[in-house]
Order: structure tokens, then sequence, then C-alpha cells
């Protein structure tokens, strides 16, 4: 008779074979998976190339790829100068709820316009746009004699303070011809103009006039050089218009050179009458601004404000004007000035504890660096440093109770897109059945996006949620491999570098910037070239910055330099984010306290910034290592005039690492 455990054999072996068979099954649908993402990436480059015979001979073993259809649509975008209306409808019919059907509506009316195709563009176009596009479709009206009701339009767009684009010409030339231009017409547009401050449209539209008031070379003398055009308005003799001009380019003058328009303000104000609320909103600007560059006159400017310009911005510069210059007692005054809305802010407590530390009320200053020190902040994190305490830092990850939860096919298709490198699209894929979801799935889907390595995705999805203390989805260790490869020395760490690249990009591998700095590190081009040229590397197009490897190498290379430039953490994230002539002005001057420093930085941006990848730091560091060092490591008294550094607060605080709790 066999005992139990041999007559359990058959079963156990049955059992283990049904694993690893299920685990090469799957290991096999995961190859065929990465296999068809390579091949969809390689017939895509070959589809936007017109390459069509390619793609229909090599896409059979995409018939089962989500993505497929977005083959025929890199075709159709090739196709694009032939019209290929046909084409555009036989894909809608197939796809009907795809976003690509606007894309290619648009490409289409795009070369509508652009090849002059009127009749055929006023089926695709449905009267309201902007820009160039409501200029084609006017002239799309014009052509076909459908000018009815056309004027009222045209000069909408006409009566502006911007240039309108070429296209709009031949439509502002009928609308000329039919006689709607008029003096008065013109009139209005130059006071626009100069609104937009754009005095080379009104020199083109004052050619235009038949009479000339003396007020229009006034605007564009002001518009021109303001400091020289409100000198010279003392001399101008009044006339209706002139006061909002004054007043127009006295705040311009009072944001660019508050200094200057100090000197010769008691003129100004002496000479035109403007409102009192006018001289009010001058004067707050001036003493702001000139606040923000550390001027003698401006603390006085400020106090002597009447109380409804005193705003919370100008309390804010009160007290970093007395920081500036090291001014307790009238830091702590100042503090008080400010409502409690104001004060409640996390900001402003550190600095009410700190002027209260300095001036001798220690046990008051305990109590709010006490409440503070439990915020999960560089405010937070400071209160903490300052009373030797540990960290409030509690992980409360988020496990989806959906455990069969299956994306919609628009999400699918969005992961696949991602992969492909097709993140605009993905987007938009995304974008279509995310709000349908309800919490539960937009986790298990935040857990699916994580794994597939869409870390932005995660990212913005816990802030959806509001699910802040899940740190292993909203702070990514990812693509660990380039960056300790990069970051090998002690500057930058590696943690250092996810800290800025979670306050750049959030961890978008394609995200652009207003000021065109791109991918995972935002990389303005020029720098970036310059970096690579340096490595050895060479930059094609802007494109290539949204690749993870190139742009983290040429990333790191940057602090790398960075750092040897300035040795100092917080100097080196201030030029990351407003340039090293920045970094090296703020050098000369300013408090060697780092919190001062900081505080003090003109830059609302730049203090936001700094402060936020100070923060980052720290979690990365406790992400890490369990234990990080404390936030005040990362600030050693300011290199100020040159002086040397040291540790601040102290030697023993800023060389600790700290425990991190989820007690209060």
């Amino acid at each position: 008779m066999r005992t139990l455990c041999e007559q359990q054999k058959p079963l156990l072996l049955s059992l283990l074979f049904f694993v690893v068979s299920a685990l090469l099954s799957s290991n096999l649908a995961w190859a065929q998976s990465e296999s068809q993402r390579k091949l969809f990436r390689t017939l895509y480059s070959l589809a936007l190339q017109g390459k069509e015979d390619a793609v229909k001979n090599r896409r059979q073993p995409l018939d089962s790829y989500p993505i497929t259809h977005y083959l025929d649509y890199a075709l159709l975008r090739n196709k694009m100068p032939q019209l290929p209306e046909q084409g555009i409808a036989d894909f809608k019919t197939k796809h009907p709820n795809s976003p690509l059907n606007k894309q290619l509506k648009n490409y289409l009316t795009e070369q509508l316009g652009l090849q002059k195709k009127w009749s055929t563009y006023l089926k695709y176009h449905n009267g309201f746009d902007q820009g160039k596009r409501q200029c084609w479709y006017l002239n799309a009206r014009i052509d076909q004699g459908q000018t009815q009701d056309l004027a009222p339009l045209i000069q909408t767009i006409w009566m502006s303070g911007l240039s309108a684009p070429d296209s709009c010409d031949p439509v502002f030339q009928w609308w000329q011809n039919e006689g709607h231009l008029t003096d008065a017409k013109l009139l209005q547009r130059i006071k626009l103009t100069f609104e937009s401050n754009n005095f080379s449209l009104a020199e083109h539209l004052k050619k235009q006039l038949k009479s000339k008031p003396e007020w229009v070379n006034h605007a564009i003398t002001l518009m021109k050089d303001p400091e020289q055009g409100l000198s010279q308005s003392l001399q101008w003799v009044d006339h209706p218009e002139l006061p909002a001009f004054i007043h127009k380019t006295s705040m311009r003058m009072a944001t660019k050179k508050p200094a200057t328009l100090h000197k010769i303000w008691p003129k100004i104000k002496a000479k035109h009458p403007l409102s009192q609320n006018q001289y009010h909103q001058i004067e707050r600007q001036m003493a702001l601004f000139a606040a923000t560059d550390y001027e003698t006159f401006s603390i006085d400017a400020m106090n002597q404000l009447p109380t409804s310009m005193k705003d919370d911005q100008i309390k804010a510069w009160i007290v970093r004007y007395h920081l500036h210059h090291g001014q307790w007692q009238k830091v702590f005054d100042a503090l008080k000035q400010m409502s409690p809305r104001q004060l409640s802010q996390d900001r402003w407590q550190y600095w009410s504890a700190r002027a209260m530390a300095k001036t001798g009320q220690q046990t008051e200053a305990k109590k709010i660096f006490n409440g503070l020190r439990k915020k999960t902040n560089y405010y937070g994190f400071l209160a903490a440093d300052h009373l030797r305490e540990p960290y409030r830092l509690c992980k409360k990850p988020v496990t989806p109770s959906l455990s069969q939860f299956k994306p919609p096919s628009a999400i699918i298709r969005a992961i696949e897109l991602h992969h492909a490198g097709l993140l605009t699209s993905a987007r938009r894929e995304w974008n279509t059945q995310y709000k349908s979801l309800n919490r539960d799935e937009k986790i298990a889907l935040a857990q699916l996006v994580n794994t597939e390595g869409w870390y932005a995705k995660t990212i913005t999805t816990m802030a959806d949620l509001g699910l802040w203390e899940n740190y292993d989805w909203r702070y990514p260790i990812a693509h660990q491999n380039i960056i300790h490869a990069q970051a090998n020395t002690a500057n930058p760490m590696p943690q250092w570098v996810m800290a800025i690249i979670k306050q750049e990009s959030a961890w978008a591998k394609d995200a652009v910037s207003r000021a065109n700095a791109h991918g995972l590190m935002q990389l303005i081009p020029p720098t970036a070239k310059t970096i690579a040229k340096q490595l050895g590397l060479t930059i094609n197009n802007n494109r290539e910055l949204h690749q993870p490897p190139l742009n983290i190498k040429l990333g790191v290379q940057y602090q790398k330099n960075l750092f040897k430039q300035f040795n100092h953490p917080i100097l080196v994230a201030a030029a990351y984010n407003a340039g090293e002539g920045k970094s090296v002005d703020w050098s000369t001057g300013f408090s060697k306290a780092p919190d001062i420093w900081l505080e003090t930085i003109p830059y609302r941006e730049t203090r936001n910034y700094v402060t936020k990848i100070l923060s980052n730091v720290t979690i990365y560091d406790w992400l890490i290592n369990q234990t990080p060092r404390r936030i005040s490591s990362w600030m050693p008294t300011m290199p100020i005039d040159q002086a040397p550094t040291s540790p601040w607060p102290n030697n023993t605080v800023s060389q600790q690492t700290v425990q991190a709790t989820c007690t209060p």
C-alpha cells in the first residue's frame, strides 16, 4: 500500500507541470507582445514615409494588435497633400469613436487651406476657429460668393492689438475694398496695440490714417521707449487719451525699472491727472518690484501704501525685506500684520517660529515648530530639524480591490501607444475613457500603468484621487540603470537626479515647457546641444530629447557642470531653474543662512522650485535608504561674497540621518 505522500506525487507533478506550462505560456505571450511592439514601431515609421507596400506585406502579425489601425492613420497622413477624403471617410466608418478622426479632419482642413480648395474647405470647417484657419474660412466664403454678413466677422479678427496671420491679408483687403475701414476703427485698433505693446503694428496702422491725431505719436513713443516717453510726456499737451497711456506705461516701468520710475514719479504724478486708484496701483507695483530688487526705498514705499493696496503679496515682501537685512524684530512685527489666513500657511508658520526664536520667545517657537514638523514638506522637515525630531513620512500604499480589472479598450490602446513612443496619441486615447472609471478602477489602472512604466500617468492618477501618501507610486524609482551609471559620484547623487525629474516633468518623457524645455529633465535645446558636444554626442532634433537614456545622460552632465561651478545644492537647483547668471547674481549681498537665502529669492517660481527639490530629494533618500539624511544636510550656509560654507544649522543636525515615522 502506498503512503499518502506517494499517493500525492502524481497530483504534485501535475500541478508542477501546470504551473511551469502557465509560466512558459505567459512568457511566450509577453515575448509575442514585445515582438508586436517592435514590429509596430518599424511599420509606423514606414507608414509615415508612405511605404504602403512594405507596410501591407509585413503587417499580418499585427492583426490582433490593438493599435494596428494607427498604421492606416499614418498612411493617410502621408497622403494628405493628395486630399484623401474617401480614405478618411472609410477610416471613420471603421473606427467611429477614435480620436484619430478629429486629427485626420484637422490635417485635411490644413491641406485644403494651404491648397486654397475653398469649396471643399467649407465642407469641413464649421465657421468657428481662430488664426489662419478662421481666415481661410473667410477666404473660402469670399471665393464662393457667400459674403452676406461677412464684414462683422472680419472686423472681429481685424480689431486686435496683435498682428494677424498672412492668410488674413486677402480677407482684410476685401473688407477694406468694401469700404469698411475708417479712421475711427484705425484709432480704436491703435489703442488696442498699446494694450498689447505692439508699436510696429501701431506704426503700420498710423500710415493708413487720413488724419493723424498727436496722441498717436505719443502712444508710439511710449511703447518704443517707456523711460524716454514718460520724460517727454512732462512737456505734452493734455488730451483725453493721455492718462490711460501714462497709467499703462507707468505700470510697465514699475515692473521693469522701478528705481528709474521712482526718480521721476513725483513729476509724472504732478503733471498727469490720473485717478487716485491709478496712482495707488502704480505706487504698489513700483514698491513691489523695487522690493524684489531690495532697493532701499522699497520698504518705505510698501509701508506708505494705503491699507487697500497692502495685499498678501506686499505683506510677504515686507517680511522678506527684513529677512534679507536680518532685522528679526521687524520680521516678527511684519508677520503680525498678516491676516490669520495668510499666517496659517506653512511658509509663514515657519518664519513666525524662526522670528520668535530669534527674539527670545523660545517656548512659543517650539510650539509652532512642533505643529509644523508633522507636515511632509520642506517646512515640516526643517521644523523637525530645528527640534531634532523624526520626520512625518508615512507610506500608505493602496491595493486595488478589483483583482480581475480589465482596462477599457481605449486605455489598452493608450498603453500600447505609450510603449510605441506615441505619447500625445496615448494621452488622447486615455482621455476618452479615464473619467468614466470609478475610484477602484482608477486605482487598479494606476497599478497597471505603473507596472508598464507609464509613471507620469500613475502620478497624475494618485493626484486625481488625493492619495498623497502612496509614495511608491507618486515617487517612482525608475530608469535606475542609466541614473546610477551617470550619477555615480557624490554630485549629483541618484536621489538628487530623481528629485529633479519629479519636479521638472513628473516623469513625463515627452514633456515640453513654455520655455521649450524637453523631456524628463527639461533640457532647453541649445543647452542640450552644448552638453552633447561636451560628451561627444550629436542631437539631430528635439524629439531625441524625449528618449530617457539620452535626456538623463545630458541632464546629469549638466548637473555635474553646475555642481562644479557652484559646489552648493541650493545654488545648483536655483541655477537649473532660473539660469546660472541668477545664481551668480544672488551669491552677492544675500543672506548666508540657507533658509533665508531661499525665502528671499526674487522669483516666486524659483523659490517654490528649490523648496520642492529639497523636499523631493529627502523623500527619495527615504525611499531608497529608509533612513534619509536630514534636509538641512543639503543646505550648508551660502557662499555669499565667496565666504566658505559650513554645516547648518549646526554640525550635529546636518550630519544626521533621521527616522521616518507615521506617528503624528
